[in-house]
């Protein structure tokens, strides 16, 4: 059985206990539902891992060509190498197309791939890239846009700067749509496909990672609802959901300097109530938290090229098998559960003013 029929005749399972339970559930599924709900949903996607997958088939890359955003480092650059091997013409955006990585990007690949200045933040740019690819395409169409720019910043809320928030939703959601809507006529034409680069932070959110969480949920919503929109053109859109790897985003120093600039903006009253030894306690978990990124990069390049290249694509690619078992059972828990297994991101000590709290209340 494939795993599709697998999962859909698993679903109707599921749904027909819960709605018509034999007597011998009954008393169960009453008493412990979520416990039941979380057993099933383990052993379905346990057994769906070990059933073969439906075999790939692979789309002619002759005359097709791919635009990538966040080109110039990390996901982006490895997956404009790896199309251009491949056969694909490839737009290459870049913010900085001058910098070494991009230089060293040009000089790798194939006279098919280009590499663009393209700030995804920009109108200015986003149209300027959308002119130069119409020119380009020549004979080939425009295939695939891949939006995989982005920037995270991981800190407590109060001390996360509006500014901060602003930026980076500005980059990772505003620049998925700015991109995408630039580029939708040329997709429309050539059915082709939009993928865009959430993260596993879109459907969990930790403590710190409000801002990162808050732009990738949107970029899923984003994509949910340009999927419905797009498939009466016969498109395809796409969300790869990575957990946190080792690349640029997951480089320690840049966070610890920005929450120590973000600290000395905080007004004093608040950083009271927190304390020097709760923040430097913050900046330890960041650090912690961050060298914890998997290594194995190309689980996610790979699951980008299938995004990319496979006639039948997926909805949803959550690279590394265990990341997404983990994140379908979290999703599924009750969220004083998941509060829970979360509070370990959290600093071990207590701030100033929950000590303070504290000790008044003893003192009652």
């Amino acid at each position: 059985m494939r795993k599709t029929a697998f999962l859909a005749v698993a679903a109707a399972v599921g749904v027909g206990l819960y709605w018509f339970p034999p007597a011998v559930l009954q008393a169960v599924l009453h008493d412990y539902l979520c416990i039941c709900l979380l057993a099933y949903v383990t052993l379905v996607l346990v057994v769906s891992f070990l059933l073969p997958g439906q075999e790939v088939e692979r789309v002619d890359p002759s005359g097709k060509a791919v635009l990538i955003t966040g080109c110039d480092s990390g996901f982006g650059w490895l997956l404009a190498t790896r199309l251009d091997a491949l056969g694909f013409v490839v737009f290459a955006g870049c913010l900085a197309p001058d910098r070494e990585d991009a230089l060293q990007l040009k000089k790798r690949a194939s006279p098919r791939l280009h590499v663009l200045e393209l700030n995804v933040t920009d109108d200015w740019h986003v149209q300027r890239a959308l002119s130069y690819i119409t020119e380009h395409l020549k004979e080939a169409e425009l295939w695939a846009v891949v939006n995989n720019a982005g920037i995270g910043f991981v800190g407590e809320i109060e001390w996360c700067s509006v500014d901060q928030f602003q930026k980076i939703l500005d980059v990772n959601v505003l620049g998925v749509v700015r991109v995408t809507k630039a580029f939708l006529p040329l997709l429309r034409h050539s059915r082709g496909r939009v993928i865009n680069v959430a993260s596993t932070a879109g459907r969990l959110t930790l403590p710190m990672y409000s801002a990162y969480s808050m732009s990738k949920r949107a970029v899923v919503a984003f994509s949910d609802a340009l999927r419905q929109e797009m498939h009466k053109f016969d498109m395809t859109v796409i969300t790869i959901e990575p957990s946190l790897y080792r690349t640029h985003i997951a480089m320690a120093d840049p966070y610890i300097d920005a929450n120590k600039k973000s600290w000395s903006k905080t007004p004093t009253d608040i950083r009271e109530d927190y304390g020097e030894e709760y923040f430097d306690a913050a900046l330890t978990k960041i650090r912690a938290s961050l060298e914890k990124a998997r290594p194995q990069v190309d689980e996610v390049i790979h699951q980008m090229e299938l995004a990319v290249c496979t006639r039948n694509p997926r909805h949803r690619y959550v690279p590394n098998g265990m990341t997404y078992l983990r994140t379908e059972i979290l999703r599924h828990l009750p969220t004083t559960w998941t509060d829970k297994v979360f509070s370990g991101m959290s600093p071990s000590i207590k701030p100033r003013l929950a000590v303070r709290q504290e000790s008044v209340k003893a003192s009652k």
